[in-house]
């Protein structure tokens, strides 16, 4: 028998990183959203990597060639190139001089001074947002951007540390010293169980981003921006090359010394930035399943408000269509009947299913339950099974994924190859 997957690989994580226990004043009243915890350490060495290098323009928006059907696209470029001299000395920052050390350390102060760090989005709803979007859409939110817009009462610059690294690098380049941000390249939701994995980009947030999205000229909907969303790293600095060595400038206070042994790398400005779920066709691909994401895509599903479906064995909450499943809003559903399933993967004549095809699957169903009292969730049998050369530990765990279920190998083996 051969079935052949349609399900579109959507990558929709957006838990975001450096968000430690911070108090101080409140500045707006946005709805609160979710981001992660980060930590960091006084300046240190760190490993000897190639640094980033931002161009010599200045920050600029166009138009650039058709992809997957958008005409008018945002030309990506590194949001924290180097500040103006104009900015600089608004800042109160242009007149630093010595060596490239003494001159780093002049930046922290500054920080020190005219920056508050918060890690707490109850505080602060838009906290990550600058970290967050720049990530999947570098240049979306420029440094020059951040210290205008971020104020508080006092007049300090708001942020978390992907914030207090940019500012930095911005300001470094400035003055012409070789900078790179550098990341704790392992994710919040790795290192504690109380983070959630990615949950998708929510509608507020959306909401908030899309006067961004409007002044570029961008035409690009919800579920394009949620699916190229990304859970960040647990943490960001920056680094200055001193001599021969990199050595860590870290602005950011209020984060815990646990991390300051940690190994860290650099976080290249576009590594999150993927064209073809940002403008590709948002519908089902034949290609090939990446756990990894899937995972991901559905590890803290439902999403928080979405209801779904009740699904024929009284699960809630279920994916109630194939776009909310690529979108990550709820698990695959169970149907008791053939029609419910072609409905929910929206099939149509030459997508690879016959109908010798899908009485066998009935059958297997029919089979599985009976043998051993567990529902069969036809719907992920059609999203993994390809062709016939799918393995059974793939399967397995593709299908557990898909349903929240907990089919063996064995059982595989016995009732579905």
């Amino acid at each position: 028998m051969k079935r052949t997957l349609v399900l579109l690989i959507a990558c929709l994580f957006v838990i975001s990183a450096c968000s430690p226990n911070s108090t101080g004043p409140e500045v707006n009243l946005d709805p609160p959203q979710e981001v992660s915890a980060e930590s960091e350490e006084e300046p240190a060495p760190a490993p000897t990597e190639e640094p980033t290098q931002a161009p010599e323009t200045e920050e600029e928006a166009e138009e650039v060639e058709d992809v997957g059907g958008i005409v008018e696209q945002f030309e990506i470029f590194i949001p924290y190139q180097a500040f103006s001299e104009e900015e600089m000395i608004d800042l109160g920052a242009a007149g630093f001089s010595g060596t490239d050390q003494e001159i780093a350390q002049m930046i922290i102060n500054w920080q020190n001074i005219n920056m508050h760090y918060i890690g707490d989005p109850n505080q602060q709803a838009d906290i990550s947002h600058p970290m967050r979007w720049n990530y999947f859409l570098p240049g979306i939110y420029t440094v020059s951007d951040m210290v205008k817009d971020r104020r508080m009462a006092d007049g300090k610059i708001y942020g978390l540390c992907w914030d207090y690294a940019s500012i930095f690098t911005a300001m470094a380049s400035y003055y012409d010293l070789d900078v790179r941000v550098a990341a704790y390249k392992t994710l919040m939701s790795d290192l504690n169980p109380q983070f959630q994995k990615g949950a998708g980009m929510s509608e507020d947030e959306y909401e908030a981003i899309l006067p961004r999205l409007n002044e570029q000229a961008l035409n690009i909907d919800y579920d394009h921006i949620s699916q190229s969303s990304r859970e960040t790293w647990s943490h960001y600095r920056a680094e200055v090359k001193i001599g021969e060595q990199w050595v860590a400038f870290d602005g950011a206070p209020g984060v815990s010394d646990e991390y300051a042994a940690q190994t860290y790398s650099v976080a290249s400005w576009d590594e999150g930035y993927d064209a073809d779920l940002l403008y590709g066709e948002n519908t089902f691909h034949s290609k090939e399943l990446d756990i990894a994401v899937i995972y991901e895509l559905l590890a803290s599903a439902p999403m928080d408000g979405y209801e779904g479906i009740t699904d024929d064995a009284g699960n809630p909450n279920r994916a109630a269509n194939m776009q909310d499943l690529v979108a990550g809003k709820g698990v695959v559903p169970y149907f008791e009947g053939k029609e419910d399933i072609v409905a929910f993967l929206a099939l149509t004549d030459g997508e690879g299913f016959t109908d010798e095809d899908l009485e066998d699957m009935m059958e297997i169903k029919a089979d599985y339950e009976d043998e051993t009292g567990k529902l069969f969730f036809a719907v992920a049998d059609c999203l993994v099974y390809v062709e016939d050369d799918v393995e059974a530990a793939d399967y397995v765990l593709y299908y557990n994924v898909l349903t929240g279920a907990d089919m063996t190998v064995e059982e595989f083996n016995e009732f579905v190859k």
